[in-house]
């Protein structure tokens, strides 16, 4: 019963390690779509998801371009992120975040067409 509890132990902090892994590569991406003449950015988060972001105030990035951002990224929230090409910050609305990528593409696509 014991190495039970151990094992069940073990693997829900291996569970609580992962979750954090995934919350802290979520705080930065890679820009995948992003248009002058679009107030959207779409932005790969690198733990297989992609983030759709309004931009509020700053200059549009580049597809490429790595932002950062001191905190995790939240769904319906402002969040200030800094582009690493240009050392300049930029605040958005976190739109959605998708899992899948084919609802944040498509909502992309809606937005920007």
């Amino acid at each position: 019963m014991r190495s039970v509890i151990t094992g069940v132990a073990c693997a829900l902090t291996g569970l609580v390690m992962l979750s954090s892994a995934a919350q802290a590569s979520s705080n930065n991406g890679t820009v995948i779509l992003s248009q002058q003449a679009c107030g959207y950015v779409m932005l790969n988060l690198g733990n297989g998801s992609q983030a759709l972001l309004k931009l509020i105030r700053g200059d549009a990035p580049r597809p490429g371009d790595r932002l950062d951002s001191d905190g995790v990224l939240e769904v319906r929230e402002f969040a200030d992120l800094t582009n690493r090409r240009t050392q300049e910050p930029i605040t958005v609305w976190v739109d959605m975040i998708d899992r899948s990528s084919h609802r944040a593409l498509g909502r992309y696509g809606q937005y920007c067409n």
